[in-house]
């Protein structure tokens, strides 16, 4: 039987994890992984735009033991979000990024759905994710770039969270 892995993706703030803990009613048999970037830095590694190399490596791995997992998933952002953040951080050594890089064209299969959130409302303050709506846009921008390189379904989703929700379901199903 096959895993289906349901990636949220997208820049920060744009209700990834408002509709992820409303997909928890509709699919109670799923495992829910939450979001790697908060859980790295609550161990202390600088996160956003502050990232380091130690930092980018502590969110692969959190993402790599999430693959290992043989149940269905929905996933709180996933490797694809190492790569994107790791293309902006001026700290990243090039050979971090190459196995970042090298890394996801590994596993980028292993995950069965996209679901892309584009930005549609400003980013909201709440004293850990980034409010630089520049680096913001960009990082937007190349999400649309690396989907549109993966060369297999995505879905973009707009609207409320609950029409959010019905958009994931019908696609996924």
């Amino acid at each position: 039987m096959a895993i289906n892995r349901i990636a949220l993706v997208g820049a920060s703030s744009t209700g990834k994890t408002t509709v992820y803990e409303l997909l928890k009613n509709q699919l109670p048999k799923y495992d829910f992984v939450n979001e790697s970037t908060r859980t790295v830095g609550s161990y202390g590694f600088p996160i956003n735009e502050k990232g380091t190399d130690a930092t980018q490596l502590a969110i692969s791995s959190f993402h790599l033991e999430a693959l290992l997992q043989p149940f269905n998933q929905v996933l709180d952002r996933c490797y694809m979000d190492v790569l994107v953040y790791s293309r902006f951080m001026d700290k990243i050594k090039p050979m971090t990024y190459n196995y970042i890089e090298d890394t996801w064209n590994r596993i980028k299969k292993e995950y069965t759905h996209y679901i892309y959130f584009p930005i549609e409302f400003d980013s909201v303050d709440d004293g850990i994710r980034s409010i630089d709506e520049e680096w913001r846009e960009k990082i937007d921008k190349e999400f649309i770039t690396i989907l549109e390189g993966v060369r297999q379904p995505y879905l973009t989703i707009t609207g409320s969270p609950m029409q959010r929700v019905e958009q994931i379901m019908k696609f996924i199903n």
